[in-house]
């Protein structure tokens, strides 16, 4: 039998910024910017105050996911940089799990927040919310579930979770809108922001794309606002350039920056 034919596959067409006309209604940015800290120096990762200073220097606000774990034995020096942030009024810190471990079910990896009973993740998060409040000085009003394996990042225990805590608020949805996000976002409690996964800083984990972003960006020219996921921590120089690129793109965009 003859050979199969191989499958063409589409070329990508690079946006360049300059064809990219701004938008009749500037677009909402929520930067969310996942797994903060503390580092084994008893201080946050340097990294992370690059990205805080360089924020804070643009006027431009920004969401940074934090992971209580580490709050058990909050030095000082760590505390005080949250309460620094915090008075500045550009970061917003939010809710991205006890420790982003991942656990097993019947041989399968799951997330931290997936395919954990109600009582298991309930008690995650009141933990987490008290070592906010102790160590902090506040508690959460958004979370955004950790990732790590491809099996999925939550389940519908999270989402009633979430909703009942007294304090959380917004969700960070790490995916479109599915028909169980809509019902919860409908019910006045809980605030969904999902994604689009073609608009996003990174084009691969740890690693910001800016003309990956400007192809997704401009293919999509009627959303209201894009939820932005990104690593600072694994940002090199370069890396951060590429961050640096998007930002002041979307800046002479006339985009509103939001927590």
């Amino acid at each position: 039998p003859p050979a199969p034919r191989a499958k063409t596959q589409e070329r990508v067409v690079n946006v360049k910024p300059e064809d990219i006309h701004a938008r009749k209604q500037p677009p909402v940015i929520i930067l969310k910017l996942d797994d903060v800290k503390q580092f084994r120096d008893g201080d946050v990762h340097g990294r992370w105050k690059r990205i805080a200073n360089y924020l804070e220097g643009k006027k431009v606000k920004g969401s940074f996911g934090v992971l209580c774990e580490t709050l058990t034995n909050a030095t000082p020096q760590y505390a005080h940089w949250f309460a620094d942030r915090r008075q500045a009024g550009f970061i917003e810190f939010w809710f991205h799990g006890y420790d982003h471990a991942t656990h097993t079910v019947d041989g399968v990896k799951f997330n931290e927040f997936n395919k954990r009973p109600y009582e298991e993740q309930k008690a995650r998060t009141t933990q987490s919310q008290a070592l906010a409040k102790e160590k902090l000085g506040f508690t959460f009003t958004t979370f955004g579930p950790p990732g790590g394996v491809g099996s999925g990042s939550f389940d519908e225990n999270t989402l009633r979770v979430m909703a009942e805590d007294p304090d959380i608020n917004v969700m960070l949805y790490p995916q479109p809108f599915d028909a169980i996000g809509r019902e919860y976002d409908s019910s006045g409690k809980l605030k969904i922001l999902d994604r689009v996964w073609a608009v996003n800083l990174e084009s691969a984990v740890g690693v910001p794309g800016f003309q990956t972003f400007l192809n997704g960006y401009a293919a999509n020219p009627d959303r209201a606002y894009f939820v932005l996921q990104g690593h600072p921590a694994a940002w090199d120089d370069a890396r951060f350039a590429e961050f640096e690129k998007i930002v002041d793109f979307l800046l002479s965009q006339k985009a509103v920056f939001m927590t």
